[in-house]
């Protein structure tokens, strides 16, 4: 048995959102927000790189460490190394594991790669050729670069 009531309730049109839509749609971008953060800093954040040697750090000798004494490992700290944000240059000349590359300001800056160096190229290291621009993240030590990442720039 179906009533006129019935007949109207069912023509009416239902609203297509509630009171809890804008409440689930803030929520659908919070997570969305957080999971694209999280993508993003996963591609481009920076490397984890190893901490550089400092007070308590182990120092052969007479200055304290682990077999020169001194108190908790103490005594005196190897030269800071100094963390760098981030060198752009364009390479002069690569040898080995060493390469030199020029700053737009127009210094020449001395960059050290070993086996952590992390190379983030089309290629390895021995394709980078003199004139390529590259950037070169790692610690500064007596005005050379232990390079932690070298990325090619296009």
């Amino acid at each position: 048995m179906t009533t006129d009531m019935d007949t109207a309730l069912a023509a009416r049109p239902r609203p297509w959102r509630s009171r809890a839509t804008p409440w689930l749609a803030a929520a659908l971008l919070l997570v969305g927000g957080f999971a694209g953060g999280a993508q993003a800093q996963r591609a481009y954040g920076p490397d984890p790189a190893a901490a550089p040697a400092g007070r308590g750090a182990a120092i052969d000798g007479p200055a304290g460490g682990a077999r020169g004494g001194g108190a908790r490992g103490g005594g005196a700290a190897p030269p800071a190394a100094t963390a760098t944000p981030a060198t752009t240059g364009t390479v002069t000349d690569i040898d080995g594991d060493v390469m030199k590359i020029r700053r737009e300001s127009g210094e020449v800056v001395t960059v050290q790669t070993d086996d952590r160096t992390q190379v983030r190229l089309p290629g390895a290291l021995k394709d980078l050729r003199t004139g390529d621009t590259v950037v070169v993240t790692g610690n500064m030590q007596s005005g050379e670069i232990a390079a932690a990442t070298i990325t090619q720039q296009k």
